[in-house]
């Protein structure tokens, strides 16, 4: 099964290296998969800083993330709070 979700890019700066870092760091806590979609239908896979760097994705652009795999609700829910966050920089 697989769970997704769409949020809004917060932080000033939007997905830049520190967000992606952030990012790539959580979701290796988790053995779910973790894509990242903008909306332009670029496609990202968390696991890899330089992918969510080619998303382009500024503040207020909405980003979909799938996860798929054993802990999948988890993985989505952590990543979405992150986002809402702003990774923190704000």
């Amino acid at each position: 099964m697989t769970v997704k979700q769409t949020v809004e890019i917060k932080n000033r700066l939007g997905m830049h290296a520190r967000p992606a870092m952030k990012l790539f760091e959580l979701v290796q806590s988790f053995e779910s998969e973790v894509m990242l979609r903008n909306g332009t239908g670029i496609e990202a896979e968390a696991s890899s800083v330089i992918a969510l760097l080619m998303l382009d994705s500024p503040k207020g652009q909405q980003i979909e993330i799938e996860a798929t795999g054993p802990d999948e609700a988890e993985a989505l829910s952590a990543v979405v709070n992150l986002i809402n966050s702003g990774f923190d920089e704000d």
